[in-house]
């Protein structure tokens, strides 16, 4: 299937916004040079961007995945996991003692100030983790960074190249409520009304991946954005 056009004019468009101020970059780790890329992968709930990730490390990239910093961010014991506790008034803690995600989920769904001062909390920590990681890897051919709320936490504009891995909203509703059954459609469609419309990421990301037919054609699909990558012919 092929690719929509991208809009040159989204409409209604989300607001352009400033990185937040913890996102720096004092060392230039995320610099993409000749000899290292690092590229910023994202894309929708149910899009493929963790297999398209997984794909990329298994042809050769080294992978950092956002999200496991941020549930590493707050562990039992570590800083973000006693402000999450102070956040919620310790009311979200499973009886040994880790944080019950899933309760967090359904509370910071439903209160956008709330999921916001949540990502305040996990957001600076995941990013310091993340430096330390590309310290670690900074030498290597290609690194991925798998960074779902790429847009939405407006840290687009410190990356280069942009990937995205990308599904029609139809596609995502099939897909997230076939993997989560008791979901529902009205609710599965509220989770990716809270995000940045597809189309908009589409428009501003530098590499697509589409992934709206079947694997083998992703694996393929994701061969080809591996070459450009390693060939230098992505800038």
């Amino acid at each position: 299937m092929e690719l929509p056009p991208r809009p040159p004019k989204p409409s209604p468009r989300p607001p352009d916004a400033p990185p937040p101020a913890w996102a720096t970059d004092p060392q230039a780790l995320l610099r993409s040079t000749k000899d290292s890329v690092k590229v910023a992968l994202t894309g929708g709930i149910a899009s493929g961007k963790s297999t398209v990730a997984a794909l990329l490390a298994a042809f050769g990239a080294v992978s950092i995945d956002f999200d496991v910093l941020a549930r590493k961010a707050v562990e039992p014991g570590a800083k973000g996991f006693e402000e999450v506790c102070e956040l919620f008034q310790n009311k979200v803690l499973r009886p040994d003692g880790s944080l019950d995600r899933a309760l967090i989920a359904q509370k910071v769904f439903k209160d956008s100030g709330l999921r916001l001062a949540l990502e305040a909390i996990i957001h600076p920590i995941a990013w310091r983790l993340m430096l330390q990681e590309l310290q670690d890897f900074g030498d290597e051919p290609l690194v991925v960074i798998e960074v779902p709320l790429l847009f939405e936490a407006a840290l687009a504009g410190l990356f280069y190249p942009v990937a995205l891995s990308y599904t029609s909203p139809e596609t995502q509703l099939k897909r997230l409520l076939y993997r989560n059954p008791d979901l529902g459609s009205r609710k599965a469609k509220k989770i990716l009304k809270a995000q940045w419309p597809m189309g908009e990421k589409l428009r501003r990301s530098n590499l697509i991946i589409n992934n709206e037919d079947s694997l083998a054609d992703l694996i393929r699909r994701t061969k080809e954005i591996w070459n450009q990558l390693t060939s230098g012919k992505w800038s």
